[in-house]
């Protein structure tokens, strides 16, 4: 019996195999190169993700400062019921004396708000106006400025200490005391406050030293110029205006500000945007070079993205 339970103990089949060293190592190599495809895949796929959602936030930042500076620039030279800067009253130029009681705290030169034949101007490659302080270490350098005047958008109630249009089908006049001027009826006439936006950039943002940020000076009560950021990492501002020297209505050139040909009229606003990322991509390298309104950047070869945006904006009142 024994031997027959030590034959029944040596037989083949019940004997138990392992793997051997060789098929071990394949298993381990098979295995780390699905594991290492697997960490590629997801590697790549978080890179594109990320730059996506950096390419994605500049396009974002673009249209919310494209959004906010068309209305502002087609409204430049609208007065309310009527139209035509000759049929304005209380006008002032820099060579006039200010107005009893229309002086405006921070005014970037003498009757600024109150150069209302002036609907769009500016300045080119800089910050022509040394009395209007501007936020920060100043302006980024060989950038423009777009000065746009109107009357505000919506009807507004007389306010004292507030710079304001009031308009009927015949006459306008700018007020600043609040009440009703003689010969305007409150039936038959309407009271906008006075805008005055002044576009231009700075350096530094209030989100730290060194951030450039898209700023704009605009009229407020007191009367004082207001300074808020639009939004950060506007790398460059670009203007040129739309002349109509033949009288059809048309721009037949574009100038940069401060250089408008005389008699001409401001038909339409050309302005250039140059964001760059507020985030750094590793991954990525700005190569390419940006020209555009005369300028010439790049390449930058930094590790951050960049959009360039362009937009001609016609005027609707300036034909006028």
């Amino acid at each position: 019996m024994l031997a027959n339970r030590n034959t029944m103990g040596n037989t083949p089949g019940s004997r138990q195999r392992g793997v051997t060293l060789i098929e071990l190592m394949v298993a381990l190599l098979i295995g780390s190169i699905l594991l290492i495809g697997a960490i590629s895949v997801f590697s790549d796929s978080r890179r594109m993700f990320r730059t996506s959602e950096i390419i994605a936030r500049l396009q974002e930042n673009a249209r919310f400062a494209l959004d906010t500076i068309e209305p502002d620039i087609r409204a430049a030279a609208y007065w309310g019921l009527a139209n035509g800067y000759t049929l304005i009253e209380g006008t002032a130029t820099a060579a006039d004396a200010v107005p009893a009681g229309m002086d405006v705290t921070g005014d970037c030169e003498p009757n600024f708000s109150l150069d209302l034949n002036a609907a769009v101007n500016g300045g080119n490659d800089a910050f022509p106006y040394p009395d209007c302080a501007v936020y920060g270490n100043g302006t980024v350098a060989n950038t423009d400025v777009l000065v746009v005047r109107h009357a505000g958008r919506n009807v507004a109630p007389l306010t004292a200490g507030r710079l304001q249009i009031q308009s009927d089908r015949e006459k306008i006049r700018v007020l600043v005391d609040g009440v009703l001027p003689a010969g305007f009826e409150v039936a038959s006439s309407e009271t906008r406050n006075l805008a005055v936006n002044t576009y231009y950039l700075s350096q530094d943002s209030v989100l730290g030293v060194g951030v450039p940020s898209l700023r704009r000076k605009g009229l407020g009560a007191g009367p004082a110029l207001v300074d808020d950021e639009i939004i950060p990492h506007v790398q460059n501002f670009q203007v040129q205006l739309g002349a109509d020297t033949t009288g059809d209505g048309a721009a037949n050139m574009y100038v940069n500000p401060g250089n408008e040909p005389a008699g001409a009229v401001i038909v339409a606003v050309r302005v250039w945007l140059l964001f760059q990322a507020d985030d750094i991509d590793s991954s990525y390298v700005d190569s390419r070079a940006y020209n555009f309104a005369g300028q010439a950047l790049g390449p930058f070869n930094d590790n951050r993205h960049r959009l360039l945006v362009s937009k001609t904006i016609q005027l609707r009142n300036t034909r006028f």
